[in-house]
């Protein structure tokens, strides 16, 4: 039997609202979440858009999310040094992702792996083969180079990007996924470009090679699939016809 993929729902927020909603739809991050976890989210993935663009904070009410739902949550956005890093720890979210542009500082992100292992991911955004900061130009080292840092510190989640196509509905990087995994010892999670749920099968597919999750973002809010046929196609198989 082969292995499934974990989905996680991304909800991003931004002034305290949610801010993925299309047209008319219902911006409270508080009732979009438990959407998600009403129609079967495994996790979820909360983005705080104000701190990644250093315009604020939505800490207390990620803090709120994580609190009110029984499944685990990866936060992300903007968690780059000490102090993003402890606000973020302080909302008891399961999983902390760290945001590309702290491998700027690479020893603080070992510290921080070593501290916080089971804890800790890190976003490694990949524009060609160098690993970039999410919405910049600016580079932050070879791919290869990276991947070879961190997993010989026992980096144990990878959130991984396709900078070009993040958000996009251009479909999935099959071939930068399974090139981390590869890599590394750790389980990646895929993060960006899904667009149908054919997408979703081809990552199915590299499971065993190591990616374990994929967030799910525009796909979702843009009605391309519900999360009940996602779920369909990113289960384990089980022999089933």
């Amino acid at each position: 039997m082969s292995n499934g993929l974990t989905l996680l729902p991304a909800v991003d927020i931004s002034g305290g609202r949610a801010s993925q909603v299309v047209g008319d739809g219902d911006d409270d991050p508080a009732r979009v979440a438990a959407r998600w976890v009403a129609e079967g989210a495994q996790w979820l993935h909360l983005v705080d858009l104000d701190r990644a663009f250093g315009r604020g904070e939505n800490a207390a009410l990620i803090a709120a999310l994580t609190a009110a739902h029984d499944v685990p949550v990866q936060v992300s956005g903007g968690i780059f040094d000490e102090a993003s890093l402890a606000v973020a720890l302080g909302t008891n979210a399961a999983r902390i992702n760290l945001a590309s542009s702290a491998l700027r500082e690479r020893e603080w992100v070992r510290e921080v792996v070593r501290e916080h292992t089971e804890r800790i991911a890190v976003g490694i955004d990949v524009r060609g083969h160098e690993v970039v900061s999410r919405g910049s130009d600016l580079r932050l080292g070879s791919l290869d180079d990276v991947l070879l840092d961190l997993d010989g510190i026992g980096c144990r989640t990878y959130v991984v990007a396709d900078a070009s196509r993040d958000g996009s509905l251009h479909g999935a990087d099959d071939n930068l996924f399974r090139y981390v995994a590869e890599r590394v010892d750790g389980q990646v999670i895929a993060s960006g470009g899904v667009a149908s749920l054919d997408d979703l099968a081809r990552l199915r597919t590299l499971a065993d090679a190591g990616v374990s999750g994929v967030v799910l973002g525009a796909a979702l809010y843009h009605g391309a699939f519900t999360l009940e046929e996602a779920l369909e196609v990113a289960a384990a198989d089980r022999g089933r016809p």
